[in-house]
This record gives C-alpha cells, structure tokens and sequence, in this order.
C-alpha cells in the first residue's frame, strides 16, 4: 500500500506544475487551442525525462536524475509559459537568437519592463513545486527495471514519443529542444560571419567610385532604435513629439511608408547595413563600401557593444577608421542619453579628412523607456489618446513620447552641427524596426512572432545641404514602398557612389525603382497581410 501511495504522491508532483502552467495560461494569457497542445506537450516532455531513469539501477543517481530533471522542468515551464503570456507567442528560436546577442544590462531592463504581478505568480507558485518536491520523501520513486528486456522495452517507449512529437510538431515549442536546435544555428551563423571579414576595412566591392565633383563631403548617418514613425508628430502624430524637425519640414524629405524588414535589431541591420543580407557566399558592409569610395568612415554607438558573443553590428563598426561605445553600463548601472555622442560628433567634424562617413547608433526609443530622456524632456504626462487605460499603459505610453521628443532633440543637434560646416552634406535618419505602443494590443514592445504594423513601420527622414542638392539628381518620391533590407543601394546612390554591384532598381532615390513584395519578419508580407487577425 505504502508503494502504491508514493507512486500516487509521485505522479501527482510531477503533474502539478503541469496543471499550474495550463491553469495560469487560462485565466491570465489569450487561450487557444496551441495551449491545450502544450498541456499535451508538457506530460510528454515529462514523461520523456523520467522513462531515462530507469536505465541506471543504483538508487542515488535515480534521485540525482530526477532533482535535476525537476528543476529544469520548472525552468522550462517558467520560460516557454511566461514568454507566450507577454507576447502571445510560442517560445521561438529568434528568441533565443535575441537573448545569445543580449548582455545582463539589457536582460535586466527586460525583466523590469515585463514582469508583472501574475507572472510573479506563476514563479512564486513553481518554486512551491519545488519545495513539495524536494520536501516530500515520496517526490522520489526508485525505479526497479533491472531486467535488460524492460529496459529495452523503455527504450522504444522514449523513442515513439518522440517520434511522436516530431510528427506532429509537438516538439516545435519545446525548450530544451528550441535552445538546442537554436545554439547550433547560431554557432553555424558564427561561423559563416567569422568567414565574411565584415570587420576588415576593405570588403568585396568592386569597381566603386565617388562620383561627386565636390573635394569635401560630410555624410551622416544616424541609425535610431525601437521608433514607431506614428509616435511622430512630423508623421501627424496627435501630440507635438518632433517640435524640432517641424520647423524643418520644408528642408527634409520625409518617406510615408519605408518599413523594416525584421522587428528586432541583429535581423534588421544585418539586412540593412549589407549587400547581400547574408544569403549569399560572400558579403560586405556599408561601412566597408564608404572606406572603398574614399572616406573616413566613424562609428559613434550609445548601444552596448558586446553579448555573451560578439555582436555582429559591433563587427561591422570595427572596419570604420575610428570607432567607439559609449555605452558600457553593466547590471544595476544607468546608461548615458545619447547627447553623450556629441561630443565625437564635434571631433569628427574638425577632422582634416576631406571625406567623411559618420554613423550614430543611437539607443533612441529603446526600453525602458523612461530611461532614455532627461527630466526636463518629461513633457507629456496627460492621459494619452488610446483605448487601453491601465495605469501601466498610460505611463509607458507617455514615456515612449517623451522619449521620442527627446530623439527629436539629438537628430536636431547632429543636423545643426552638420548644417555649419557649409558644405556638401547629408544627414539621414532611420529606426532599426518599430514598436508596438499600445496602438492595436496592450502591449508594448516588438517581436517578429504574433506583430503587429507599428512594429515595422519606421521613419525615414533625411536632410540635404544646400550644397548638396545643387550638385545631385535624385528622384524624390516620398510615397515610394520602401523594405529597409535594400538600404545599401539607396545609400550609395544618394551618396552618388557606383561599384559594379550596385542595382539602381532597389534605390528609393533611382528612376529605376522598381516595388518589390515586402516580405518581413516569419514570412509575411507586410503589404497583403490580415493585420486585424493579430489584433487583440
């Protein structure tokens, strides 16, 4: 009876946390048929584990094996559940792509933005799990299988479940096989950028020419973060966010509909900043293409350079003549505004080269955002238009304004210190993706699964000297359908530089545009898309 009761006790310490996780996702995430897929999932992974047990007949490894087996069930459950409760998506491996190319600072202003009460619910509620585990002498069940033919007998249990799960794409989800599959393709893709030389000052461009009569030239280029161009009051935003580039609307050329091509940093700019996107067998940059043409090129960051590997934008800026990141806040410390660039802006722009390419990566919008403004930029506080009235939805939303507001601020000062130079110049600006700010989900942020518009649809703005437009033809299309992956042929004819692999028929500035489907994030295109169905 005694065996009895402790095969009960263990079966049921195994099944709640199981029934804990399908209970949480009912009543606090959006419920639908793929939760009852992963209530499913959840008992097989479980089973799984356990059937391993036991093929090892000594009784302390069996209770080793399953503490352990525990506890990462727990973890796994944590991760997969809490994730599809913020953003309403299965667990994916672009996650775990994201998370290989973040460092603790930013982890840790993840976990601030997003935890809230429920999820420190579910945690709390696991932990439990694992006391009543670890507690509870019955948690245990040594498995008497000493006979080779049970044995074997398990063995092709183990292997018709998963069999099973690979069929019916149950797996898919699956953490530990996510982060498996997900850390090989990384360390594949590793491997194939090491092969690529990005960070070497030269790329693979051939024939490249600056074809401008001008001898002196200062281009710049500012690369913004996490900014949704319907946050803009240059874009007809409600509120007065971009005071600054009003007064100057009749010098800019601002583009109503450029998108990115991914809703994350790494697989935007990677596309972006390159010929060829990485689909092909060699590759260069923007930056190296600029060293190509004959200027010096600079890279000013205010974002954290580096992640548990190198990160792949960092690698591209190491083939600018100068570059540096100002931005070194580990966990618990702040992170500077992004004035804190100017200063290198100012050095870069006495500098005697008579040809210059500067880049500014700017932290922008990024979350948190009530950390990305000064005090004195904390001009909205008002209750914001939307339908989500949470006190949490309020305050963000308010925030990311300002935030924006201040972005204003600093594109205002690089193109006041570029104007004084009085000659040919340029300074263009556009966001890495956008973000979703409680427009059409309560919901902020940006992912590639479950998006929504806002979270692709970026600003694209760029302003000319004087100088500059009497010495260019351009055709200047401000409606043109735009996908940011095309960036590199659009730069270089702006900048009137030509190399042979230079395709006029992807520059927004050519005659020779062609529109092309606008295919972005998993596969969709953003132009035919049902964009309501992902509406909560």
């Amino acid at each position: 009876m005694n065996q009895k009761k402790a095969k009960y006790q263990f079966i049921f310490i195994w099944l709640l946390p199981i029934l804990i996780t399908f209970f949480y996702e009912f009543f606090f995430t959006e419920f639908n048929f793929s939760r009852l897929e992963n209530f499913i999932e959840n008992i097989l992974f479980a089973t799984v584990m356990l059937i391993t047990v036991p093929w090892f007949n000594n009784a302390k490894v069996q209770y080793i094996l399953q503490s352990i087996y525990y506890l990462i069930f727990l973890l796994c459950l944590f991760i997969e559940t809490s994730f599809y409760s913020l953003f309403t998506a299965q667990f994916s491996a672009s996650a775990i792509f994201i998370a290989l190319e973040t460092n603790t600072a930013e982890a840790k202003e993840f976990l601030q933005f997003y935890v809230d009460f429920p999820i420190l619910v579910f945690f709390v509620s696991l932990l439990i799990c694992a006391f009543l585990f670890f507690r509870n002498k019955n948690s245990f069940f040594y498995f008497a299988f000493t006979r080779q033919r049970s044995k074997f007998f398990l063995g092709c249990i183990f292997i018709f479940i998963l069999l099973f799960l690979k069929i019916t794409k149950l797996i898919v989800p699956n953490f530990p096989y996510l982060v498996a599959k997900a850390s090989y393709e990384y360390y594949e893709e590793q491997k194939k950028m090491q092969a690529f030389h990005i960070d070497t000052k030269a790329g693979s461009f051939t024939n490249v020419v600056h074809k401008k009569n001008n001898k002196q030239a200062t281009y710049v280029l500012i690369i913004g973060e996490s900014t949704n161009k319907n946050h803009l009051g240059i874009y007809d935003y409600y509120r007065p966010t971009t005071p600054n580039l009003k007064k100057r609307k009749e010098e800019l050329l601002i583009y109503k509909d450029v998108i990115s091509s991914h809703a994350y940093t790494i697989g935007s700019l990677q596309e972006a900043l390159t010929l060829n996107n990485f689909k092909e067998e060699d590759e260069s940059s923007l930056v190296q293409l600029m060293n190509q043409a004959g200027f010096k090129t600079f890279w000013f960051s205010n974002q954290r350079p580096i992640g548990p590997f190198e990160s792949l934008v960092t690698k591209i800026s190491r083939a600018s003549s100068v570059y540096k990141y100002t931005n070194s806040a580990m966990a618990g410390s702040s992170t500077p505004y992004d004035e804190v660039l100017l200063p290198y802006l100012d050095e870069a722009l006495k500098d005697p080269a008579p040809k210059k390419f500067i880049i500014l990566h700017i932290l922008g919008t990024h979350l948190k955002y009530k950390d990305r403004f000064p005090e004195s930029f904390k001009k909205f506080t008002e209750k914001p238009k939307t339908k989500f009235n949470s006190a949490l939805a309020i305050s963000r939303r308010n925030d990311y304004d300002n935030a924006v507001l201040y972005n204003d601020y600093i594109i205002e000062q690089v193109i006041a210190k570029v104007e004084k130079k009085k000659e040919s110049s340029y300074v263009f600006y556009f966001a890495d993706h956008g973000e979703e700010m409680y427009e059409v989900r309560d919901f902020a942020g940006h992912l590639d699964e479950n998006p929504t518009k806002g979270m692709f649809e970026i600003p694209f703005i760029l302003w000319r000297s004087e100088k500059f437009i009497e010495n260019s033809k351009l055709t200047l299309d401000t409606n043109r359908a735009y996908v940011l992956d095309d960036f590199i042929h659009s730069l270089s004819d702006l900048s009137q530089i030509d190399f042979k692999e230079r395709r006029l028929d992807k520059s927004i500035f050519s005659k020779n545009f062609k529109p092309k489907e606008r295919v972005i994030g998993n596969g969709i295109n953003f132009d035919t898309f049902d964009w309501e169905i992902n509406e909560e």
